[in-house]
């Protein structure tokens, strides 16, 4: 029996590799059709530093999804930031992106998806990213050019997960399970601006591949503007079933990404494709494109919940 792979993406989510369907459900304006860009460098997860690339269809188009693209020219260059805030780029550590039929998807290809081509051969060598170092995204395409730079911060060590709360929760059936919220405890840096994301692996999404295939809690946004240099405890909201192991992800995010990932957030309860325009803060530079290259600073440990 062939088995089923299943990657979802944010700006392309959901997207099922069997049925390549795919679902952007935000309409940005009423003008032309946009490249969409949703690029990762993070520091622990060589197969989570990936590209994605999408063209919006016309507002008046009866296709409301998006078409992948493929057969652009995509390279991440590393960089170290210079006493004058200048940044020196290291094109012997620069990262050739292109579209893989890799092992982890059943040698299928992803369309408009790039990875390290390292992944393929030696993946010992991908693309894996260093906190402190700034990357530069390149993108060619239809002879247009792309670029965006982020940074990544220095990871914020968690202190420990806990679990509490116990609640019985029913699904569409009436099939009851206890389930019990995980609150993460960690101390904020003691400098201003810091933010992060959070990000899950439990029971119900192992099989998907993807930062959107994880499970997070979009209605917990974190800065430090009031508890700069705090110890935190976030309690989210999601329900864990008892026994399960949950593997938690906290990344440290640029505000710019931050900026980005909640103005997509809240465009994406704006109510669908014709409601009233939100104005996403994106971070690439080039003609009609959005979307947002974000480095990740991931710390990250596993909980058992009991």
């Amino acid at each position: 029996m062939q088995r089923t792979n299943k990657y979802l993406l944010w700006l392309l989510a959901p997207l099922l590799l069997a049925a390549c369907e795919r679902d952007f459900n935000i309409e940005v304006d009423m003008g032309p059709p946009r490249l969409i860009v949703e690029a990762y460098v993070n520091n622990l997860l060589p197969l989570y530093n990936y590209v994605v690339l999408s063209r919006s269809q016309d507002y008046y188009s009866a296709d409301l999804d998006n078409v992948p693209v493929s057969g652009a020219t995509v390279t991440i260059t590393e960089g170290t930031v210079q006493a004058d805030r200048s940044i020196r780029w290291d094109t012997a550590n620069r990262a050739v992106m292109q579209e893989l039929a890799l092992p982890r998807f059943d040698l299928s290809l992803l369309p408009g998806v790039y990875l390290d081509r390292r992944l393929a051969n030696t993946p010992n060598r991908a693309l894996i990213g260093k906190p402190g170092k700034s990357y530069l995204l390149e993108i060619e395409e239809s002879g247009k050019k792309y670029s965006a730079i982020t940074t990544i911060p220095q990871p914020v060590p968690i202190d420990s997960l806990t679990n509490g709360n116990v609640f019985l929760e029913y699904d569409d059936d009436g099939v009851g399970m206890y389930k019990s919220r995980i609150t993460v405890h960690f101390q904020d840096p003691d400098t201003i601006g810091n933010a992060q994301l959070y990000f899950w692996r439990h029971q119900d999404n192992r099989a998907y591949f993807g930062w959107g295939g994880m499970h997070t809690n979009r209605f917990t946004p974190n800065t430090d503007e009031k508890v700069n240099g705090e110890y935190l405890h976030i309690t989210h909201s999601n329900g864990f079933a008892l026994t399960d192991t949950v593997v938690y992800y906290l990344a440290s995010v640029e505000r710019k990404v931050y900026n980005f990932w909640d103005s997509y957030n809240k465009a994406r309860d704006n109510g669908g494709p014709f409601s009233t325009p939100v104005n996403l803060l994106s971070t690439i530079q080039g003609p009609d494109v959005i979307g947002s290259f974000s480095g990740f600073g991931m710390s990250t440990k596993t909980h058992v919940v009991q």
